[in-house]
């Protein structure tokens, strides 16, 4: 039963509209045509309901295209491995407690991506990962606490000698009280290899190990330069009351944190790879050692000494190493171009057979 007038439906019986006042007529029907627009929903609410109701027919497996063997595979993928560690872990290590656990954090974190893009950069498929990443860590944790110990040593001629200020006598400090002592450091867990095992026959390993050692070494050591910087300009915020002490060292410790395992990465890489040679070569063992050293410790004092004159000398000495640890590379691995060493790295993966750019 409905108003005439209105289309109001009405209960049984009932003699007048009450919205109206129309009489009531049981016998005839709603008006044709939709309802009078004060009885219709607003649009604004019907919209939302057909977004909610369109919303809600979308299925779970439209929402989670995953099962659980394409879960485990991608939980094992590189790709998924990689960028959480980039992308995922630095939140992680700011979780830790003590601010010298936070530095080792960030020193590891930094090294490890170093190792694993040189170790896809430079290393072949004779170079296995276990090894780096063995060679990493033995060196962070034991080769350095081993240097310390000797620095403890009584009779510190080349600080002497360093501060003299005299920039021969200073090169001359650096070269052999830091570099040698450095880089025969970073060189033990490649004599405990050579030593031990054959694999060090293989210049490509040498190298990528004195690489994944020269990082090692840069986790450490960039703890104790960190800590150590940071420690004084919060000293000098102090008692000076000015924050701008802090600026300085928080640029130095990022920049220290981005190049160092890098650049101590090449410097290994070098004498790692005469390691190898001389492993190879007995009758020429101590000639092809002492001349891998000369090169990585030369480069490395001449770096200490120059670098607090001008960061520019950082820049054009570390770029002469990597360019002569390239030219080691090359030959070790017998490639005729630079270029092979990307192959695959910065190029997009090939079209399936068959398929055009569109294909799916």
């Amino acid at each position: 039963m409905f108003c005439t007038a209105c289309g109001r439906q009405l209960a049984e019986g009932t003699g007048f509209c009450p919205a109206c006042g129309t009489a009531a007529s049981p016998s005839v029907a709603p008006p044709p045509g939709p309802a009078p627009s004060h009885l219709r929903p607003p649009q604004s609410l019907t919209a939302v309901t057909d977004f909610l109701q369109e919303v809600a027919s979308v299925s779970l497996k439209e929402i989670a295209l995953v099962d659980g063997d394409r879960a485990a595979e991608i939980l094992r993928s590189p790709v998924f491995l990689l960028l959480s560690l980039v992308a995922i872990v630095p939140l992680a290590i700011q979780s830790l407690e003590s601010a010298h656990s936070i530095l080792y954090g960030l020193a590891i974190w930094s090294g490890l991506l170093w190792a694993l893009l040189m170790y896809r950069l430079f290393a072949d498929r004779q170079v296995g990962l276990f090894w780096c990443l063995a060679t990493v860590f033995f060196t962070a944790f034991i080769g350095i606490p081993l240097l310390g110990l000797y620095l403890q040593m009584p009779g510190q001629v080349f600080e002497r000698i360093e501060a003299i200020d005299f920039f021969p006598l200073t090169l001359l400090a650096n070269i052999l009280g830091v570099g040698v002592r450095e880089e025969l450091t970073k060189a033990i867990p490649l004599f405990l290899v050579a030593y031990f095992t054959t694999r060090m026959k293989n210049p490509v390993m040498g190298m990528v190990l004195g690489m994944m050692s020269g990082i090692g070494f840069a986790i450490t050591e960039n703890v104790f330069y960190v800590f150590t910087n940071l420690s004084q300009a919060v000293g000098a915020v102090r008692s000076t009351g000015q924050v701008g002490h802090l600026v300085g060292p928080i640029y130095t410790n990022v920049v220290r944190m981005a190049m160092t395992p890098f650049f101590h990465g090449c410097l290994a890489g070098i004498f790692g790879y005469f390691i190898a040679l001389a492993t190879l070569d007995p009758a020429r063992r101590w000639a092809l050692l002492v001349a891998g050293l000369a090169i990585s410790a030369s480069f490395h004092g001449l770096f200490d000494a120059l670098v607090p004159r001008s960061p520019i000398w950082g820049v054009l000495i570390e770029g002469m190493t990597f360019f002569l640890m390239l030219t080691y590379v090359l030959k070790a691995r017998g490639l005729a171009s630079a270029e092979a060493l990307t192959q695959g790295l910065l190029e997009p993966p090939p079209l399936p057979t068959g398929k055009g750019p569109a294909a799916t």
